[in-house]
């Protein structure tokens, strides 16, 4: 917020088919058809409708529930979407949560960013904690202090996390990953539920990546050309081209490993 008083801006409300200039406001709600034509520095921003905000945002909250187009980048405490929304900027938020469709154009840095639907960032994702049981696509790298994943993930870069925890439950690709601990395991926990969800629906899922590298690894239906770790264990349904490992190494049978090295 700027050094004006919070007592002394006004609120900002377009509730049917409206256009506004940008500037400082305490409240601002789009719940109709609304354009902003402008930069934005408010206390919170809500759209409930279509809302289209021409300009850059500076907010304690952003939330969204309708459909938003925002043609430059967001910095708030808060960032919720639960309708669809295109974002041509850059994203900083402490926390972001996503349950519907967003598309970033730039990078994402956050915090702690959860997302239930699907997002697509076409430059780098930075922050603390990451969870996504829905659909995450990044463009390049991924850097973040723990990575969990429930859905569908696709990172053209390299992921680069303390802790690296994958459920695979559809087909995904991470070029690179790198971190302390890895863990890549098979959403369907019983081999029966397995073999009847696979007969039926023909689903072979797997992560797919051309080098993971930590220090404690345990992967399941893996594809990787490289594995390179200290204590390295190879699941179930896991094709491999060359483990290295300076520890100790496990494989289960069924998995196939072209070479294995111990440094």
């Amino acid at each position: 917020m700027s050094t004006v008083e919070k007592t002394e801006l006004h609120d900002l409300k377009i509730s049917g088919s409206g256009t506004s200039g940008g500037g400082r406001f305490n409240s601002v709600k789009i719940s109709g058809s609304g354009t902003i034509q402008g930069d934005i520095d408010c206390r919170d921003l809500k759209i409930s409708g279509s809302g289209k905000i021409n300009g850059e945002i500076i907010t304690e909250e952003f939330k969204t529930s309708g459909s938003s187009k925002i043609s430059g980048g967001i910095k708030a405490n808060e960032v919720s979407i639960s309708g669809s929304t295109r974002i041509e900027g850059a994203v900083t938020a402490a926390e972001m949560t996503v349950s519907g469709s967003s598309k970033i154009s730039e990078d994402l840095t956050c915090k702690d960013f959860k997302s239930s639907g699907s997002t697509k960032i076409d430059g780098k994702l930075q922050g603390g904690m990451i969870k996504t049981s829905g659909s995450l696509k990044v463009e390049k790298d991924c850097e973040v202090e723990t990575f969990i994943a429930r859905g569908s993930v696709k990172i053209n870069g390299l992921l680069s996390a303390d802790k690296v925890d994958i459920e695979v439950s559809h087909e995904s690709f991470i070029k690179e990953i790198g971190g302390e601990i890895i863990e890549v395991k098979n959403e369907l926990s019983t081999k029966l539920v397995k073999q009847v969800v696979n007969f039926f629906v023909q689903r072979n899922d797997c992560l797919r990546s051309d080098l993971i590298e930590g220090d404690e690894i345990h992967l399941e239906n893996t594809k990787a050309k490289l594995v390179r770790g200290k204590n390295v264990t190879i699941g179930e349904n896991c094709e491999i081209g060359t483990v290295e490992y300076s520890g100790s190494f496990d494989v289960k049978d069924g998995s196939i490993i072209g070479n294995s090295i111990k440094n």
